[in-house]
């Protein structure tokens, strides 16, 4: 079995590096207005594949990697797109997770910010897809880290692991990626910016966030490990590494 490539220093600083970029695209919507998301989307995506890119840098990149990764980006798209009878029950994030978690940081991140660009033009643009690129892309830029880092398996997960797994994608998706796409709201939907009208938006968005979560949460438990299964195989069979 190959062993894992491990990140250097380098593309880690160019991951940091392309995140601090995105952020100052996404306070460019607010400064300069929510008519150019579409230029802050696709500078967001641009971005999202610089620290994948440099991954290769000991290695000549292979079109079967990015092929790989294009059918692991069309699972998430999938699995948004399935549910579209139930607005807020998405498992996308898990998907993204897993991802990260198997091919590692800068992968997740790739995937989860070109995910939500390309479903979104299922479900609609709009100046929320640079802050919905930028919420899931951290989903599969942290879990990738930890499994980097050893903090948790990158593969074979016990049921102990996988229920910790679940737990732990659930408050991410809760607890980080809903109270983002809540600050999108709060600049979009909020005229004047009192203690009432933040709580009012925040407040809504709790249950909505609570949904996706339980969302992620029962895809992270019943496909965690049929899943990285088969991405593992996948790297194995093709040589591929983070």
């Amino acid at each position: 079995m190959q062993e894992r490539v491990k990140t250097s220093p380098k593309v880690l600083a160019i991951t940091v590096a392309c995140i601090a970029l995105a952020l100052a695209a996404l306070a460019s919507t607010v400064l300069l207005g929510v008519e150019n998301y579409y230029l802050v989307s696709v500078a967001i995506a641009v971005l999202t594949t610089v620290p994948f890119f440099a991954t290769f840098e000991s290695r000549k990149p292979q079109a079967r990697d990015l092929v790989v990764l294009a059918v692991v980006i069309a699972l998430a798209i999938v699995s948004r797109a399935a549910f579209f009878w139930f607005p807020d029950f998405k498992p996308i994030a898990a998907v993204i997770i897993i991802a990260g978690i198997a091919f590692g940081p800068q992968a997740g991140f790739m995937t989860g910010a070109m995910s939500m660009l390309l479903s979104n033009f299922l479900f609609g643009q709009g100046p929320w897809t640079p802050w919905q690129m930028l919420a899931f892309g951290l989903a599969g830029l942290v879990f990738g880290i930890l499994s980097q880092k050893n903090l948790i398996p990158h593969k074979d997960y016990t049921k102990k692991q996988v229920l910790l797994l679940t737990v732990g994608g659930f408050f991410f998706t809760w607890c980080v990626i809903g109270p983002l796409l809540d600050v999108c709201a709060l600049f979009l939907m909020a005229n004047d910016y009192t203690v009432e009208s933040v709580l009012a938006i925040f407040a809504s968005g709790v249950p909505v966030n609570f949904t996706r979560a339980v969302a992620t949460a029962l895809l992270l438990f019943f496909a965690t490990n049929p899943l990285l299964d088969k991405l593992e195989r996948v790297k194995v069979k093709y040589g591929m590494g983070e």
